[in-house]
């Protein structure tokens, strides 16, 4: 996942066995961005076999071939999913070895001063920071003759998992695990309000009055949401919005799509219905719920490990985001596994991109409870109740990733604090916005 500046770090070492695909300072109260599959809460059990049928090796390797994997390493568990899934494809490709290199912080600094003084491995994660520093500047191998070569395409993945990591139409990586949001809410909190429990075909005013029905009726708080721009952005996709157009140039923040969305949110605050994680004494609103505190939230699949490892008593459930006036929205996170372009196996680190992100593998990691695979057809094999709930978002026609090009952490910045003035009574809706707009384009400018 991206870094990202612009939320509270409190939840961070709470989190830190679920960041399995999430960057390194990621943290849950802004949405984990570009992927934070379910994290087991002990080390997942081995699988040493495919789980779709016999596999051959991609491509031919070269021969002799030894590449180097890196990633960011969140936990043990993390590390043996990682040793499984190499154990499984040097059974598959025998003639390349894989020595298992992991980064456990300061990932992209250590990246950047490897990719600078040549030593930097042949297959990494990658998260857009890294695609920004180094696709352009020819670091990260094009996969797309390779991949053609291999019989491997982008619409064997989700599709909103790809779009960032294909620039210019060149592919520099292939989606390894996902996550998404979800409205994951308390049914004591509906029980005690004496209201019916949410469903997948609610509308934000549904949500909007049970929050107000359960905040008058019962202790809880009716919705927890910080100022962040991920947990507010499916409300504004919602009304047919987004934070900039499409080619990521031009900030679209005043507008009414968005401004509605804000003024939803906004009204809950100024009501009560809706807490931030600081009203409520918790470091994100996972906790909220964990903690009992708060009826319902916008959180992802990260949950699930969080909830086992943390609240294993308390009984909570999910459903998808709400819908509004034009679509029903969710946001994908995602990171990727991209080649080096300066490695001396070309093919042998292609196999292994293709193998690692390919349905057999990452089902055989999904099995583990780890991660989510990123291919469709592996939704319906999920097992855990939050994740058949959550993950059919992903595949929402509105969705789309956690991207707004080489500036997204600046410009959730500019929303998030937008919100936040709104949220202090600072500004209003219209001012604020007004002001993000023009804030807004400077970021994705680059200034």
């Amino acid at each position: 996942m991206r870094t990202k500046t612009f939320a509270v770090l409190g939840a961070l070492v709470a989190l830190a066995m679920i960041a399995a695909a999430c960057a390194p300072t990621a943290t849950p109260t802004a949405a984990p961005t570009t992927a934070v599959p379910t994290t087991a809460a002990t080390t997942p059990a081995p699988t040493t076999a495919a789980t779709t049928g016999a596999q051959t090796c991609p491509l031919p390797p070269e021969a002799g071939a030894t590449i180097t994997y890196s990633g960011w390493s969140s936990s043990t568990a993390e590390d043996q999913v990682n040793r499984d899934a190499i154990t499984r494809f040097e059974a598959v490709c025998p003639g390349v070895t894989v020595n298992y290199v992991p980064i456990p912080t300061d990932y992209e600094t250590k990246m950047k001063a490897q990719m600078a003084g040549g030593t930097a491995p042949d297959v990494f994660y990658i998260n857009t920071n890294i695609l920004t520093d180094f696709g352009p500047t020819g670091q990260l191998l094009p996969l797309d003759t390779l991949m053609a070569q291999a019989g491997v395409k982008l619409s064997d993945f989700i599709p909103a998992l790809t779009a960032e990591f294909v620039q210019n139409g060149v592919t520099y990586g292939l989606p390894k695990d996902w996550s998404t949001l979800g409205l994951v809410y308390l049914p004591a909190a509906f029980t005690a309000a004496g209201i019916p429990e949410p469903t997948s075909s609610w509308t934000y005013t549904d949500l909007v009055n049970a929050a107000k029905t359960i905040a008058t009726k019962t202790n809880y708080a009716g919705f927890c949401m910080a100022a962040d721009a991920v947990r507010l952005w499916p409300w504004v996709a919602s009304n047919g919005g987004d934070y900039s157009t499409s080619d990521y140039k031009t900030a679209t923040l005043d507008t009414t799509q968005v401004t509605d969305a804000a003024t939803q949110v906004a009204n809950m605050k100024a009501d009560g219905s809706l807490k931030t994680p600081t009203d409520l004494s918790v470091s994100w609103c996972g906790e909220a719920i964990g903690k009992q505190v708060a009826a319902m939230t916008l959180e992802g699949t990260w949950m699930i490990s969080y909830m086992q490892t943390t609240y294993p008593d308390v009984v909570y459930k999910a459903v998808l985001p709400p819908s509004g006036s034009v679509a029903q929205a969710d946001m994908t996170f995602t990171n990727a596994l991209g080649v080096n372009a300066a490695t001396k196996y070309p093919n042998a680190a292609a196999d292994f991109v293709f193998f690692y992100t390919g349905l057999d593998n990452t089902l055989a990691v999904q099995n583990t409870g780890f991660a989510f695979s990123p291919h469709p057809e592996a939704i319906a094999q999920a097992t855990d109740p939050i994740a058949k709930a959550m993950l059919p978002g992903g595949t929402l026609p509105a969705t789309k990733p956690e991207y707004w090009g080489p500036y997204t952490g600046a410009l959730e910045t500019v929303v998030a604090n937008a919100l936040d003035r709104v949220f202090l009574n600072q500004q209003t809706v219209a001012q604020s916005f007004a002001q993000a707009e023009t804030e807004g384009n400077n970021a994705l400018a680059g200034h």
